[in-house]
């Protein structure tokens, strides 16, 4: 039998499993085919905790609708009931299809990784790709074979709390990302040669366009914008091998998304070559009724159904009327017959036919291994952003006492960030954990605790005079600050993005001390914070790091790691200046003297790219191997890093190009490359970027990239302000 390699950049060919798929399509009711296409929340039919599964009666449990063929696949995890549950399918349904468990991944399983905007600072997709493996074996061991993950959404406007789940502001990273953690997730089980998990990509498409940062609003832009840089991460999943996708919930430039043939079947599919199935985001198959493009359930399965939605998650619509709609319309019944084939092909291409159960011992060989926590601190390592650095007071002296404060120095549960589902909160070592097991010497006051989930507006000083009196015994001040897990992620939106007020009067009281301060931000999104910058010595971004968090905010302080994370998105001065992102378009006047704001900044607080070091590297002249290249060929440049300190690191060596003339407005310059390079202490290293002719396309108005002829700036640097562009021509 013939078999992708679903670990290749292609994308998965349905037609591979063609023969069985027909042959078993052929052999099923109208009412297993609709099965098929039910995902059954297992909150849905009671609580699998007992697993006294063959003892229930009532038709609407687990138990009969499995045995009827009446579920495809599940919201669900647990590896016993998972095995439980598979073994009714493929032994006592009249077919034996087996199902798929599908459940929330977004970054690790048992092992908590830093939050993906947190892991996109590590310009590493290839490292990326190793933490999304390790989440995939620990999925796997907890009767998880689909993974809702990877999130691609691309976003600029960090009011959206969603923004702490992808990859940032950047089309180039963000699908670079994409495609490494595709892979990852795909990773193949080498007991059985089948992906461990299908990975779902998420949210197609345009979602990180909610309107004013408030998620599920309705999203525009131009179809241009669209296609140039939103569309981008979408398609590199698909080039990836993605097994599925999930429809998003939103509006985008007029069109409900899971009511879209358009999007679903024109773009993802046809221009796409998305050949896996989609499954809609819970309950959206209902909410096109409230979007008012549905005027019942029964229109809403048809409009859903044709237009490109393979699964029904979490709304029970398809459940309830592609019965009948298959009998009523041929439309609606090859639709259905279609979205059939495509779940079928996903599970012939998972080997769940031959191996449908998940190993009872997979727990003990894959969860939280003390390789996945090493890796989980690694890569937490690399996603801290050293924003400030006065007087090169970091890396500290273990030499020293030191005060540790601020409300996220020891709260454990909030280490892990946003979309940890997995009891996160058990295994994680915060920094004064981290601290305590290292035997520096140091007290510790909270001095400004969380005082609820959602504390913005808390006034209670009351610990400040107690901290405050701790801080005189000691040398320096490190200020654990920031925003709380529950403060991103889906739902999550602010109207200010920047620390609450009490946070800032503590650290005015710390400031009056005279001491030094060394602040540790930790937040899931872009934050306003100048006045954390301006009063503080040293300013390190953590984000949300999660298992390993303490082990590597004390690695990074401690001058056990060099930072080396860089920004995957722009950090505003104030909240009234976003949407701000690096890739704007040129404007017919300056930004530096009339483009301005009357009130305020008018260039953000810290560029994208940006991003410090301990070690003092220096770049030479860059060189192009020639000046001149086709539209088919790769463009080469190189330059020669230098450190001239004692301190080995890291660099991620940044190109960006401008379109000197082009036939419609075109960023002022668009990240075209990168890459990310050991620079041993008082050594030289060359770093070579190569770099596609297709990363120079424009998006015409009909919304085709072409690669026009002409003059092009490149620009290698630090981050995205660099400068001295390097001239070449496209013929």
């Amino acid at each position: 039998m013939s078999r992708q390699n679903l670990l290749a950049k292609t994308p998965f060919d349905p037609s591979l499993y063609a023969e069985r798929v027909n042959a078993l399509l052929a052999r099923m009711t109208v009412a297993e085919k609709v099965g098929q296409l039910h995902l059954e929340h297992v909150a849905d039919c009671g609580d699998l905790t007992d697993y006294n599964l063959g003892d229930r009666a009532d038709e609407n449990s687990i138990v009969d609708k499995v045995r009827r063929g009446a579920v495809g696949t599940m919201l669900m995890h647990g590896l016993e009931a998972a095995n439980i549950v598979q073994k009714i399918a493929v032994e006592e349904s009249r077919l034996g299809i087996p199902l798929l468990f599908g459940f929330d991944v977004i970054h690790g399983h048992k092992t908590i990784f830093p939050i993906p905007l947190g892991e996109a600072a590590t310009w590493d997709p290839d490292l990326l790709a190793e933490a999304e493996a390790v989440a995939a074996k620990e999925a796997y061991a907890d009767g998880i074979n689909w993974v809702y993950a990877p999130m691609i959404d691309l976003c600029r406007d960090p009011r959206w709390g969603r923004v702490a789940e992808g990859a940032g502001e950047d089309p180039l990273l963000g699908s670079l990302i994409a495609q490494a953690k595709v892979r990852g997730l795909q990773t193949l089980n080498p007991d059985t040669g089948y992906p461990y998990v299908a990975a779902c990509f998420k949210h197609y498409c345009g979602y990180g366009l909610a309107q004013g940062g408030r998620d599920y609003e309705e999203c525009d832009a131009s179809p241009r914008t669209v296609f140039m840089d939103y569309m981008k991460p979408y398609a590199a999943a698909v080039d990836a091998g993605a097994l599925t996708a999930m429809s998003s919930f939103n509006v985008l430039n007029g069109q409900v998304i899971t009511g879209s043939r358009y999007y679903l079947t024109e773009i993802l599919r046809d221009r796409f070559g998305f050949g896996g199935f989609v499954v809609s985001d819970y309950d959206a198959v209902n909410e096109l009724i409230h979007h008012r493009v549905a005027k019942d359930r029964k229109d809403a399965a048809g409009l859903a159904i044709t237009a490109g939605v393979d699964s029904d998650m979490g709304s029970h619509v398809y459940e309830e009327n592609l019965e009948s709609l298959y009998y009523e319309d041929t439309r609606f019944a090859e639709a259905i017959d279609e979205a059939v084939r495509r779940i079928l092909s996903v599970k012939f291409a998972m080997g769940l036919f031959e191996h449908p159960y998940h190993e009872p011992d997979s727990a003990e060989k894959f969860m939280l291994t003390p390789q996945s926590r090493e890796l989980a601190r690694d890569i937490a390592r690399h996603c801290c952003v050293l924003l400030k650095n006065e007087d090169h007071i970091l890396p500290l002296s273990p030499s020293k006492k030191y005060f540790l404060t601020g409300p996220l120095s020891d709260n454990e549960e909030d280490m892990p960030g946003a979309w940890a589902t997995y009891d996160p909160e058990t295994n994680v070592i915060t920094v004064k954990k981290a601290m305590e097991e290292a035997g520096y010497d140091f007290v510790h006051h909270d001095g400004c605790p969380f005082t609820g989930k959602y504390c913005f507006q808390d006034t209670d000083d009351s610990g400040f005079l107690q901290a405050l009196k701790l801080a005189e015994d000691c040398d320096e001040i490190i200020y654990v600050c920031g925003e709380r897990a529950p403060w991103s992620g889906e739902n999550r939106g602010r109207v200010s993005l920047d620390l609450p007020e009490l946070q800032y009067t503590y650290l005015r009281a710390l400031k009056a001390t005279g001491k030094k301060i060394i602040s540790v931000l930790m937040c899931g999104r872009a934050m306003c914070c100048s006045e954390l910058d301006q009063t503080s010595d040293a300013l390190l971004l953590s984000w949300h790091l999660g298992t390993e968090a303490g082990h590597a905010i004390c690695d990074v302080l401690f001058g056990g790691h060099c930072p080396s994370g860089r920004l995957p998105i722009t950090f505003p001065y104030d909240t009234g200046q976003v949407p701000y992102y690096h890739a704007l378009l040129s404007s017919g006047r300056s930004r530096e003297s009339l483009l301005r704001y009357k009130d305020g900044e008018n260039k953000p607080l810290y560029p994208f790219g940006y991003g410090l070091s301990y070690a003092d590297i220096r770049y030479s002249t860059v060189c192009l191997n020639e000046t001149c290249i086709t539209a088919g060929q790769m463009l080469h440049a190189s330059v020669t890093l230098t450190n001239h300190s004692h301190i080995p690191a890291y660099e991620v060596v940044q190109a960006y190009f401008q379109d000197v003339v082009s036939s419609l407005p075109t960023p002022e310059r668009k990240l075209c490359g990168f890459t990310k390079v050991l620079v041993p202490a008082h050594s030289s290293v060359e770093a070579t970027l190569d770099i596609p002719a297709e990363r120079f396309a424009l998006m015409t108005m009909d919304l085709k990239e072409v690669v026009e002829p002409g003059e092009f700036l490149l620009f290698v640097g630090h981050d995205s302000t660099c400068q001295e562009g390097v001239s070449f021509t496209v013929k």
